[in-house]
């Protein structure tokens, strides 16, 4: 005969699942706000490739807690409060298909992507809001008496189908309606927006890898063109902007899993400053330097010159602003955005690469996240 749990307790598996969900929830919270918030992010950077694969890690562990009342269900006459687990289930398949989203880059388009991000946050804090609502009854003792505001259910595998169906179809909203471009509006509440110009797009995060933006004059701006080269050059913004302008509308994915679809970028192609400098017939590298001191990148010659590829001075427009990379940064779309460098004061090149900031850091050298 099954021994039969004490009235009052939950079998132990059920009870070690909703201890794990909560305890893995909490983790994936941490990880996730390591990985999106620039005042964290740039103190987590030697751990960030570790904090990504754990978060995706625990994010599928998370998925599969879910679909248990699959195969099991509870004792005969165990009833359990209806929002105790019609809550996890309604705000946990959206952020699990939302994360999905966003860890497929290849897959969806930017322009999904990116309502999936601000989707997955904000369902995050609302099952967050619960959570803690939660633990706060359970180690209080209160319970509301009212059978209306807190009904005991049966745990239903048909119920929990149709609740993760809702919360499924719920999920959906992302390719329709965007929370962040309505939560901006109502903040400036029919204000014009005083620091980004009309019509250029705002990143979800802008992350530096030293204190603050660097603060460059374009007026004493020099980049400064250099390495194995004929002729070595350094150029002001002006005659930057001088050289034969590209346009490029492109996708900007950042590897901690945010997306900006068709971002309008104008600047210079690398191969006007090849026409200016003549490098050497053993050039294979284009090394990359940042006005913040501390950031490099490295591109093989032939990806630098990949038609998409740019030295941007403008963004949507106008002049990229300071925490986008002003005057100059460099832009490779087809590319993680850690390979886009911010900044630049000096273009190199040479017969041998260097290791980038962030690839000292485990980040691969080759950052495609889509088809080539």
């Amino acid at each position: 005969m099954q021994r039969q749990p004490a009235r009052g307790r939950w079998p132990r598996p059920l009870r070690y699942l909703h201890h794990y969900t909560i305890v893995s929830f909490v983790l994936l919270v941490a990880s996730g706000v390591s990985l999106y918030l620039p005042a964290i992010h740039r103190f987590m950077i030697p751990y960030i490739p570790l904090v990504y694969r754990l978060h995706i890690l625990l994010g599928l562990i998370f998925a599969m807690s879910l679909l248990v009342p699959l195969v099991r269900v509870l004792p005969k006459g165990r009833r359990l409060s209806k929002w105790d687990w019609v809550v996890p289930v309604l705000f946990g398949t959206p952020i699990v298909i939302t994360g999905l989203l966003l860890w497929w880059v290849s897959v969806f388009p930017a322009s999904v992507r990116s309502r999936a991000f601000a989707w997955h946050g904000w369902l995050t804090a609302c099952l967050g809001t619960w959570i803690l609502v939660h633990a706060f009854l359970k180690l209080s003792g209160i319970r509301p008496k009212s059978r209306r505001l807190y009904p005991r259910v049966d745990w239903e595998r048909r119920r929990f189908l149709r609740t993760m169906a809702t919360g499924a179809l719920g999920a959906l909203v992302v390719t329709t309606f965007d929370p962040a471009a309505w939560f901006r509006a109502l903040q400036r509440g029919g204000r014009p927006q005083a620091q980004t110009p009309a019509g250029v797009q705002v990143f979800p995060a802008y992350y530096t890898v030293v204190d603050g933006y660097p603060a460059i004059d374009a007026a004493t701006y020099r980049l400064q063109v250099d390495g194995d080269v004929a002729r070595p050059v350094a150029l002001t913004y002006e005659e930057l902007r001088r050289l034969p302008a590209i346009h490029e509308t492109q996708n900007f994915q950042c590897v901690t899993g945010w997306s900006v679809p068709n971002v309008r970028w104008t600047g210079v192609h690398l191969s006007q400053l090849v026409q200016l400098v003549k490098p050497g017939s053993n050039v294979r590298y284009v090394h990359f330097y940042s006005g913040d001191g501390v950031y490099t990148e490295c591109l093989r010659l032939s990806e630098a010159l990949d038609p998409t590829v740019l030295l941007a001075y403008e963004m949507d427009g106008s002049p990229l602003l300071r925490e986008q990379g002003f005057p100059l940064r460099l832009v490779v779309p087809k590319m993680y955005g850690y390979k886009s460098i911010k900044w630049v004061v000096r273009v190199s090149f040479a017969a041998d690469p260097i290791t980038g900031y962030w690839e000292h850091f485990g980040y691969p050298a080759e950052a495609y996240f889509g088809a080539r």
